[in-house]
């Protein structure tokens, strides 16, 4: 058994070192968390399995991505999943990366960040749908294949922040819009793209495909009960 695992060992350590490229030198590692879950996500008994990822990613990223990117993004996002201690081990630059104050110093100018930000998340969540959901959203926001608005204006920004959308030009909201209005006379335009926004109810995250793939994206995210609908 243990000369089993050496090689695994020394291939995750490896490719944890190469993929260190931000400087630490200013971060302080601290966690809130007394003490992490021991017991990984069920994925297999609750029907998420890989496959389903790469479904996903592979309707979003369509031609965004090459392949092998694509193939990257699902490797990610499935380790996510299935085992996040794991993720926020071999993907640590990545995972902190993802965290919403990243870059954001306190008062004393220091940068402090959760050291494991997948499994906290893992810990804190009562059930897996949250946390897959929450998992697949900030890696999906790194790519730019996800975005999020909850007013007109922020949701008019957040198209910049999509690949699929970045080189469209979009009306501004009238002064009496807000979200799932905006999102209306956004459709309309998309619609002669062959495109259709879609959001998350009561969430506002904002995914961008293709209108014969609506069907099928939006399927799909039920599996792991996250609703996309079509304003």
């Amino acid at each position: 058994m243990i000369k089993r695992l050496l090689p695994l060992t020394f291939c995750i350590f490896t490719i944890h070192i190469a993929a260190q490229s931000t400087n630490y030198d200013k971060v302080i590692f601290s966690s809130k968390i007394y003490e992490y879950k021991e017991e990984t996500p069920r994925t297999k008994e609750l029907g998420v399995d890989r496959d389903l990822l790469a479904s996903i990613v592979n309707l979003l990223g369509g031609s965004l991505y090459s392949p092998q990117e694509k193939v990257e993004i699902v490797n990610k996002a499935w380790l996510a999943f299935s085992n996040p201690k794991m993720f926020d081990f071999v993907y640590k630059d990545f995972a902190v990366n993802t965290l919403k104050n990243w870059g954001q110093l306190n008062e004393k100018g220091e940068l402090v960040l959760e050291p494991n930000p997948y499994l906290t998340e893992w810990t804190i969540s009562d059930k897996e749908f949250p946390y897959f959901q929450l998992a697949l959203s900030k890696i999906l926001d790194h790519f730019k294949l996800i975005t999020y608005g909850d007013d007109a204006e922020s949701v008019k920004n957040s198209f910049n922040e999509l690949l699929i959308t970045q080189n469209i030009k979009f009306s501004d909201p009238k002064d009496d819009d807000w979200a799932y209005s905006y999102l209306e006379s956004v459709n309309k335009d998309l619609s002669n793209k062959g495109l259709v926004a879609l959001v998350t109810k009561g969430h506002y995250n904002i995914i961008v495909c293709k209108i014969e793939k609506q069907e099928e994206i939006t399927a799909l995210f039920k599996k792991i009960n996250w609703d996309f609908i079509q304003p």
